[in-house]
């Protein structure tokens, strides 16, 4: 993903939906493809409508918890980068909790 353009149509619509600048590496992520992208260890990646709806969709004011989430691990977990501090961690949407929070996303695979 180091090689991708970053779309700025695409990270404008989610910088404005979480109210928050995002990291570089977000951005890749966000531009690389509108769908999801399935990785061998089952996680995916979330599509771009996913992003933009997960508030919605998974019952989470995750603007006002200052995450957005971007990865799908399962079992109610997501990869979740941290606006404020430009962490990563794993987020439980069930237990709303927040787990393994590493200052690289790589540190969570």
């Amino acid at each position: 993903m180091e090689n991708v353009s970053i779309n700025d149509d695409v990270v404008r619509c989610v910088e404005t939906v979480y109210g928050h600048a995002l990291s570089t590496v977000v951005k890749q992520m966000l531009s690389f493809s509108k769908e999801s992208v399935f990785f061998d260890d089952e996680f995916r990646t979330l599509s771009l409508a996913e992003v933009l709806d997960a508030q919605a969709d998974l019952h989470v004011d995750f603007k006002a918890l200052g995450l957005v989430p971007v990865v799908d691990c399962g079992e109610n977990d997501f990869i979740v980068y941290h606006a404020g501090d430009g962490s990563w961690s794993k987020y439980n949407i069930v237990d709303e909790t927040i787990f393994k929070k590493k200052p690289q996303l790589k540190d969570l695979f």
